[in-house]
């Protein structure tokens, strides 16, 4: 079973509400929702959240677009995660960045398959990780539910338990990682198409708006339509 969990809040300290804000014809964690639900291995999609109230929001959008929904403690999301299949015995667990509004699902589906295929502990093709030449934002990160609950059981570090797979990134010899190699039409490390500021948000919502991207668009057209947009920059 491969369950694919969405983390996500309404509190960012960078850009407040980022979640709900519009691009183009839906916000932002609808179109990382709904490009998710066209991956053909993904059997689960949770949305995980807090129990703070106004992270209540994502209980409408959950509901709406059929999938699972999970509130948890609002610091540890490491646990938030494990709590949110404790019914599970058995599954492969993808995480998934809610401000990844471009989200790729035949790139989740390649990484999938390459995990199922693989002896690795945890693989990754959302960013330039181990020189993978990856543009940011149309992938994610997978590792077996078991492995989730042994880092859950030994973890206390309390920025370890906030970002889900930072202690694996800090203790590399204790684990088999891989990061998938980006095709060369998505090879452009630079490029970032995550959202963080009010600047990415502009991009984004841009950058849909120009060029007409919809939920079906390709992570590779996407990036070709980003270069057009710094070709007539310079």
């Amino acid at each position: 079973m491969n369950i694919a969990i969405i983390q996500s809040r309404m509190g960012s300290h960078r850009l407040p509400g980022k979640m709900m804000k519009k691009v183009g014809n839906y916000p932002v964690i609808e179109w990382v929702i709904r490009r998710l639900k066209k991956s053909q291995f993904v059997d689960m999609i949770i949305l995980a959240t807090s129990k703070n109230q106004k992270d209540q929001i994502f209980r409408k959008i959950s509901r709406k677009l059929k999938i699972n929904f999970f509130a948890g403690k609002e610091q540890d999301v490491l646990g938030r995660f494990v709590d949110s299949v404790s019914k599970i015995k058995k599954a492969n667990i993808i995480r998934i960045c809610a401000d990844n509004p471009f989200i790729d699902p035949q790139q989740i589906d390649l990484l999938i398959s390459f995990y199922s295929k693989n002896n690795f502990d945890y693989v990754c093709n959302h960013q330039n990780k181990i020189n993978s030449k990856y543009a940011d934002g149309f992938g994610a990160e997978i590792l077996s539910l078991d492995l989730l609950r042994r880092l859950d059981k030994s973890i206390t570090n309390k920025e370890c338990r906030e970002h889900v797979t930072l202690f694996i990134w800090r203790n590399k010899k204790k684990f088999k990682i891989h990061s998938l190699k980006a095709d060369k039409d998505l090879a452009y490390p630079k490029l970032k198409f995550d959202i963080d500021t009010s600047d990415d948000f502009r991009m984004i919502k841009s950058l849909v708006n120009k060029f007409n991207i919809n939920i079906k668009t390709g992570a590779k057209k996407i990036i070709s339509y980003r270069l057009k947009e710094l070709e007539k920059k310079f």
